[in-house]
C-alpha cells in the first residue's frame, strides 16, 4: 500500500465510520478501485483508529457509559455471536463487491425511514438494548451502516435523538474491541510503525472526530435522513456497474 492509498483509505474510513453510509462498504469499494483485494484486517486496523476518535469525542460521557453499562453489555451480545461464529462467512462476503449495492440499499432504507419517525424520550431497557444490538449485528455486512442501523432502531423504539446517538456509539466501543481481539493475530503481523500505516492511522482518528461532530449536528437539526439519498444513489450506480 502506497502513502497516497493509505491517505485515501484513512480519509474514507474517518468520514464514513460515523456517518450513516457504511465505512466497511466504502473501504471495500475503494480498495477494489485501487486494485487490491478487500482486507478485513486492514478494515479492523482503521476501525481501531476510529475507536480512538470515539473515546476522545465521548471523553466527558463516562457517567452515561457507567450508568448504562448493563444495557451496553446486553446490546453487544448479538454482534459478539455473529463475530465469533460467522467470521469466515463475513470475510467471504466482504471479498465480493457484487453484493455491495444490495447492502447499501438496506442502509438507504434505514436512514430514509428516520424521516418518518418522531423521536420520543423513552428510557433504555434490556429489550430496547437487545433490539438495537441486533440491528448492530447486521452492520457486520459491508455496506450496511452500523450507525444507520443502530440510530434508526433507537429512534424507532422511542429513544430521543441524543439518547440514540450516545447509545449507538457506546455499543461501538465493545464491538470494536471485540473485532480487534478476534483478529489480533493478523493485526499483530502488520507493521504498525510503518510510516504509511502510521500516517493513515493518525489521519483516520482526526477525520473521525470531525465526522462525529458533523453527525451530531445533523441529528439535532433533523437532517440525518438526507444521507439516505446518497447511499440510494450509490446503490443504484453500483447495481448497474457490477
Amino acid at each position: 500500500m502506497t502513502l497516497l492509498q493509505g491517505l485515501i483509505l484513512g480519509t474514507v474510513q474517518g468520514i464514513t465510520e460515523f456517518l450513516p453510509v457504511s465505512s466497511d462498504g466504502h473501504l471495500n469499494l475503494v480498495q477494489y478501485l485501487l486494485g487490491f483485494s478487500p482486507s478485513l484486517t486492514l478494515d479492523i486496523f482503521l476501525h481501531t483508529a476510529t475507536l480512538l476518535s470515539v473515546l476522545f469525542f465521548f471523553r466527558h460521557e463516562l457517567p452515561f457509559f457507567i450508568k448504562n453499562i448493563k444495557y451496553i453489555l446486553i446490546g453487544s451480545v448479538p454482534a459478539a455471536i455473529v463475530g465469533l461464529f460467522l467470521k469466515s462467512q463475513v470475510e467471504t462476503i466482504s471479498a465480493s463487491p457484487g453484493l455491495l449495492p444490495l447492502f447499501f440499499l438496506i442502509t438507504s432504507v434505514f436512514v430514509l425511514s428516520t424521516k418518518l419517525i418522531t423521536p420520543k424520550d423513552k428510557s433504555l431497557s434490556f429489550t430496547i438494548a437487545l433490539a438495537i444490538g441486533t440491528f448492530q449485528a447486521l452492520a457486520i455486512l459491508p455496506g450496511v451502516s452500523r450507525s444507520a442501523s443502530t440510530i434508526m432502531a433507537g429512534l424507532l423504539l422511542g429513544l430521543s435523538a441524543t439518547q440514540a446517538f450516545k447509545f449507538s456509539f457506546s455499543l461501538f466501543i465493545p464491538a470494536s474491541l471485540g473485532a480487534i481481539l478476534l483478529d489480533f493475530d493478523n493485526l499483530n503481523q502488520l507493521s504498525w510503525f510503518q510510516p504509511t500505516l502510521g500516517i493513515s492511522f493518525v489521519l483516520t482518528s482526526i477525520v473521525g472526530v470531525v465526522a462525529l461532530y458533523f453527525l451530531q449536528h445533523t441529528l439535532t437539526s433533523s437532517k440525518y435522513w438526507s444521507f439516505g439519498f446518497y447511499t440510494l444513489l450509490l446503490a443504484l450506480v453500483l447495481f448497474f456497474w457490477f
